[in-house]
Parts: C-alpha cells; structure tokens; sequence
C-alpha cells in the first residue's frame, strides 16, 4: 500500500532525508511503517515525488527519494467563501472542499453566523486540509484564510472572473444559465444556517455577484457548498 506524505519540501532524486518529527510519528507510530515501506511525498505546491522507507524510528524516518515531477495546477481557480456553520459541518466541509479541489477557502460572519472561532480552531481545520489532502492526493492544498466579516469579502469579490451566491430568494437563477466564458478565477459563496439575509444577498450581488438557486429543496449549509463545488469542477475543469 502506498501512503501519501505531505512534506515542507519535496527533495531531488537520490537524496536521503529525514522527515519532520510529526510526520515520523505519524508513519512510525501510528501507520507502522517499516523498511521498505513505499511513500508518496507532495508539498502541496504541485512537487511530488515517490519515496522508499530506509529506517523507521518513533521520532525520525528515514526515506530515499525516488522521482520527482510537478503536478499542473488547475486551468480554473475555485474559491469556497461560506459562513462558518457548526463546526462539526464546517469539518466537514472543510475535507470534502479539498477533496473537490478547492484552490482558497475563505470563512467569514454574517447576520446569522453563530460560530465563533479561536486561534486553536484554525490550527484544527489546517489539520484537517492537511489530511483530507493526503487521503485524497490534493497536490495543490487551498488556501485558508482567517476568518473575517462579510463586509470585508464585499472588497475582494472583483478579484473574481465570475462569483455565484447560494439563494432562497426570488431572482435566483440556476447554476446553468450562468454566462462563466472562460474564467480564472471563480468564487462560490455559501450562507450559514439560517441563510443570507435579504439585504446580504442584494450586498453580493450589487458587487456583480449572480444570486443561483440550486433546486426546489432547501439544501443544509454543507449540502449546498458540495452540491456548488462538484458543479463547478465539473462544469469548469473537466
């Protein structure tokens, strides 16, 4: 079985090198890898490089670096900018983005936010990314940016070729009648669980933002982000 390592830095091909003391403890402790164990590293900048295990200590493993190459990052750029939900959900949504292939995750407080993060809940989620990423073999990691007031992403939303908003309201139209041409740079934006208000969506969408509905059903906050973002990467990368 091949195990995917997440790694600072990627080295060159015939290098023997020693992983960081939580990446060992990791491989050594709890995966129980041996000699020989083959490894993928990555740096979640597009380097990636097989790898074979040379020693196995608690606290060093040793491996020997194989070949090398850099994995292209993704013609379009997709960008989550959601509420934080519950933080069980937000979790959640937080491994399934990755697994999407998000390029940015963009939390932030509006009206009905009821979350409230600490410093220890951002080094959690960066935790969670860097699994998720390894699990499912996200060369390029998104990424997170602290979380911050709605009115600041107002400011940054021009930054976009083309940003869609998560609607209940009158207007919305469905994610295929957006005019997407050939964009960049996309951003999906997600309410919490009681919704944008009216008013926050009219923010958005004076900002160019297009309002989209996504069905009949009310969708919960992290069935709308996944039901946005599998649309868009198969829409826009594939």
């Amino acid at each position: 079985m091949r195990i995917n390592c997440l790694v600072e830095a990627v080295a060159q091909e015939g290098d023997v090198v020693v992983l960081s003391t939580e990446q060992s403890h990791h491989l050594a402790r709890v995966l129980r890898v041996e000699a020989g164990q083959s490894l993928r590293l990555f740096d979640g900048r597009g380097a990636v490089a097989d790898a074979v295990v040379v020693a196995a200590e608690k606290r060093a493993v040793t491996v020997s670096m194989g070949r090398g190459w850099l994995e292209p990052a993704p013609k379009v750029e997709i960008e989550l900018l959601q509420a934080v939900p519950k933080l069980d959900r937000w979790e959640w949504v937080l491994q399934k983005a990755v697994e999407l292939g998000v390029s940015a995750i963009r939390p932030m407080v509006t009206a009905h936010t009821e979350c409230r993060v600490s410093a220890n809940k951002m080094d959690r989620w960066r935790q969670i990314i860097r699994q998720a990423a390894e699990q499912c073999e996200a060369r390029w990691l998104p990424v997170l940016h602290e979380v911050v007031p709605m009115a600041e992403l107002l400011e940054e939303v021009s930054l976009f070729d083309r940003a869609v908003v998560g609607s209940l309201y009158p207007g919305a139209v469905s994610l295929r009648e957006v005019a997407w041409g050939e964009p960049k740079r996309v951003g999906l934006l997600i309410g919490p669980e009681g919704d944008f208000t009216r008013e926050e969506v009219d923010a958005w969408v004076e900002q160019g933002v297009v309002a989209v509905g996504f069905g009949s059903q009310v969708l919960r906050t992290e069935t709308a982000a996944i039901y946005g973002l599998s649309i868009l990467a198969h829409e826009l990368r594939y």
